[in-house]
């Protein structure tokens, strides 16, 4: 019987400027996301308000040689704010304390996910104002027994006068990092969407859960043991029930209006993974830059590329935040993403699949 694994890659435009998957985890209070809404009638921040609410930002790169999150090498690292090739835009001094200028709105500290301490930025400032109302991005960079990555996150920000809608989506999983990635000692990742409003939860909204799957959404129903409906706002997903790397999307549906909001999860448990030969090291993209994959199914255990099957590549491109389809599925050995779509969608999951029936 054949097999399908798939992988996903996310890339983002951004204007200012061994295969290590470079992830960016985050730790908030529960109920409160990374969107900043700044109300333009009392003009301040409502939610989220990261003086009361702070989030921390931490590195969380996984190793394919190693087949296991690894640490990043603190001698060289650097955090940055919104543009990861600029000196002046590096949070951190020389001495690796947070310089002056950003004192304000940073702190460095440390989180512990899974007996391992790792370095990571606490957002204690409102990166918004009055004059400054662009979404943000925080920047990680290090390197790993030589080899350098960049892991980002976005700051979403919107204005409101109290009437602007969002879904957010917490994950809770076993090991207790809040990961999206399932493995032999993180067997299952419970997802819990709330919607909001200004970034306040609103009541009397129904939820439907899908998976993304033979390139269609597809409502999810409870299987034990592999994906389990909790309620209709909440889904208990294990190993079983994600190959490879896989997107899932709730639809939140209040006063006839439907939000979207999709989340991906990992399985590295696999046997097999998918390579994606990216040329794009991080997840942000330059402004006008395109950018092709050349995809290979590895063995995992070996970790050498997967010869005992035939491996046929796939690709479809999704937005982001609605999970709509962009453009039409590809086949080959090879994609490309031009930064003209990056340009039009801000943001695009790509998903490669790789078939062997």
């Amino acid at each position: 019987m054949g097999q399908q694994i798939s992988r996903i890659k996310n890339l983002y435009k951004y204007e200012d400027g061994d295969q290590i998957t470079p992830r960016m985890g985050v730790s908030i209070d529960e109920g409160f996301g990374l969107t900043q809404y700044w109300d333009e009638q009392q003009g301040k921040v409502v939610n989220t308000d990261f003086t009361k609410h702070p989030a921390t930002l931490y590195p969380l790169p996984y190793s394919s040689k190693r087949g296991q999150y690894i640490l990043p090498e603190t001698q060289g690292q650097q955090w940055y704010y919104n543009n990861p090739e600029t000196e002046t835009a590096g949070i951190l001094d020389g001495n690796g304390n947070v310089k002056a200028a950003y004192a304000s709105l940073f702190e460095k500290t440390t989180i512990v996910i899974s007996g391992a301490t790792y370095p990571a930025l606490k957002i204690k400032g409102n990166l918004c104002s009055a004059q400054d109302l662009t979404d943000k991005h925080i920047y990680y960079k290090s390197t790993y027994r030589g080899k350098p990555f960049t892991c980002s996150e976005r700051i979403p920000v919107q204005t409101t006068v109290g009437n602007a809608k969002e879904v957010l989506i917490s994950l809770t999983t076993e090991d207790g990092s809040g990961s999206n990635v399932l493995s032999n000692t993180n067997r299952w990742v419970e997802m819990t969407a709330v919607l909001q409003r200004a970034g306040a939860s609103i009541s009397g909204a129904t939820f439907q859960w899908q998976k993304w799957t033979a390139g269609a959404w597809t409502n999810v129903t409870s299987q034990l043991g592999v994906i389990e409906v909790i309620s209709s706002n909440k889904i208990k997903v294990y190993g079983a029930g994600v190959d490879g790397e896989e997107i899932f999307r709730v639809v939140a549906t209040h006063d006839g209006e439907s939000l979207y909001k999709t989340q991906q999860l990992t399985d590295i448990a696999d046997p097999y993974y998918i390579y994606d030969g990216c040329s794009q090291a991080g997840d942000a993209v330059e402004e006008g830059v395109d950018v092709t994959f050349h995809p290979v199914v590895y063995d995992r255990t070996k970790n050498v590329p997967d010869t005992s099957n035939t491996w046929s590549f796939s690709y479809q491109m999704l937005n982001m935040v609605t999970g709509a389809q962009v453009g039409s599925v590809a086949t080959g050995s090879s994609f490309t993403v031009l930064h003209t779509v990056l340009d039009e969608e801000k943001g695009v999951s790509v998903v490669i699949s790789a078939n062997n029936e």
